[in-house]
């Protein structure tokens, strides 16, 4: 499993990788949906917020998280 970006402070509850709480936490198709409702939401925000160099960072990171979970499924 690999780590969402462990630079950022949206993704460490204490040194405990947010991938890592949503497999103890979720099933396989729970955590497609948190990721892919994500993705969505940073998606649909990238023209409408000043934000949007960090939402399209965490777009890329939701969908790459995405990605790797489809392929372990």
């Amino acid at each position: 499993m690999k780590p969402f970006d462990v630079r950022s402070p949206h993704y460490d509850a204490g040194g405990i990788s947010l991938q890592n709480i949503l497999a103890a936490k979720l099933t396989p198709e729970q955590r497609v949906g948190f990721l892919l409702g994500n993705a969505l939401k940073y998606a649909s925000r990238l023209n409408f917020k000043s934000s949007s160099a960090s939402d399209a960072r965490k777009l890329a990171i939701y969908s790459a998280a995405l990605a790797d979970l489809l392929e372990e499924l």
